[in-house]
């Protein structure tokens, strides 16, 4: 600004000593000039515009997402240079923090692209992206911020468990049952002859035509295996030398033994003490998922545990007691807990008692697997031990 000064300043001494046309024609073009140009600039880059798009919003661990910048120039003047700063999620991609200059044509636009990939698990928020100018004439400076709304969700990692041994422990898929209430119409059985209480949409009128008397259909007796997961994430009981590595090692394995199960067509719920990424309220004592079955329910307990986080709360075990209460007693109860210690194995051995079937987690490597008093106790130190669950 002070070399264009200097050259107005010198422009009009000369047109005053020498009174030549062509000297007062520079002079005023000097003064005109830096106004045109910065208020030319102003009007074009305050009506930039940024289109956003990220595919796919949601993956799975180390699968990776593009995220699509667009910056678009509706008029019909030119940027000839722009600095486009693009703010990534620092966990997932170095640098996070990425400038790129690009000049954008009259009526066009430039696409930046970004490749993220899903290395830790997360509810990520993208942006913003600051795109900055200046006018090479006045070298006054533009700049200005646009927050995106899109949000990155990268699911737990999950370890594949190869050899099966809790079939011998958790009974996977369906259970016979001789009560007829909890029969399952999937499971075609047979026919029988009409009775006064039977429910007209289950006579079989094929047959009942054939035959000349009314006949009914029937199925299979049976209970939906039900398992649910109570994931302790009481910031107190990780010790804090290894505390965030223990910390995704307990999320891994409820993600892993709850896509192992659902894919055994067992239902699972989840119960954790853990916080949200996404909520503040502290007043919350747990979060649950009920047991249900199928992909997306799958879908759902891995969008909990992308978010889920600890927190300091109240001891663990009395959660455990009270919120088992609200689930039938014949249902699986796993619990993963950093380690075992006396009130947790009284409050699961008094939950064994009423016919609860109970499994504990231990993320240690001291004693082995083992069963106490009829509780099922697994070390899992780490993830290969998940395999070989």
């Amino acid at each position: 600004m002070i070399r264009w000064f200097s050259l107005v300043l010198f422009f009009g001494i000369l047109s005053l000593f020498f009174r030549i046309h062509f000297l007062y024609v520079l002079f005023y073009l000097s003064i005109i000039l830096p106004l045109l140009s910065k208020y030319l600039l102003k009007f074009i880059f305050n009506r930039l515009r940024l289109d956003v798009s990220l595919e796919p919003k949601n993956i799975f661990h180390r699968e990776v997402s593009r995220l699509n910048i667009t910056v678009v120039n509706d008029t019909f003047l030119p940027i000839y240079w722009l600095e486009a700063i693009s703010y990534l999620p620092e966990r997932l991609i170095f640098p996070y923090k990425i400038g790129e200059l690009i000049r954008i044509p009259s009526k066009g636009k430039v696409s930046l692209s970004y490749e993220i990939k899903g290395l830790k698990r997360g509810i990520y928020k993208l942006g913003p992206v600051i795109l900055q100018t200046s006018d090479i004439i006045s070298g006054e400076e533009f700049k200005n911020t646009f927050n995106l709304y899109e949000r990155l969700t990268v699911y737990p990692k999950i370890v594949p468990i190869l050899s099966g041994r809790i079939h011998s422990y958790q009974p996977i898929g369906e259970l016979r049952s001789d009560d007829v209430a909890f029969e399952d119409p999937s499971l075609f059985r047979g026919t029988r002859e009409y009775s006064y209480n039977d429910p007209i949409k289950r006579i079989h009128w094929k047959l009942s035509a054939r035959t000349g008397t009314l006949q009914v259909k029937t199925y299979e007796p049976t209970i939906g295996a039900q398992s649910v997961i109570f994931l302790n994430l009481r910031y107190q009981d990780y010790l804090s030398f290894d505390r965030d590595y223990k910390v995704e090692l307990a999320i891994t394995l409820t993600a892993s033994l709850a896509t192992f199960l659902i894919r055994k067509k067992q239902e699972v719920g989840i119960v954790t003490n853990g916080g949200d990424m996404l909520i503040e309220d502290t007043e919350i004592a747990v979060q649950k998922i009920p047991p249900k079955r199928g992909e997306e329910h799958l879908i759902r307990i891995l969008e909990l545990l992308a978010r889920v986080v600890p927190r300091r709360t109240d001891e663990f075990p009395p959660v455990i007691y009270s919120e088992s209460l609200s689930f039938p007693r014949w249902i699986n109860l796993i619990v993963i807990s950093p380690r075992e210690n006396d009130q947790l194995m009284k409050t699961l051995i008094s939950i064994n008692r009423r016919g609860t079937n109970v499994s504990l987690f231990t993320l240690i490597d001291y004693r082995g697997d083992r069963r106490e008093e009829g509780i099922f106790v697994y070390e899992v130190p780490n993830e290969d031990k998940i395999k070989a669950l």
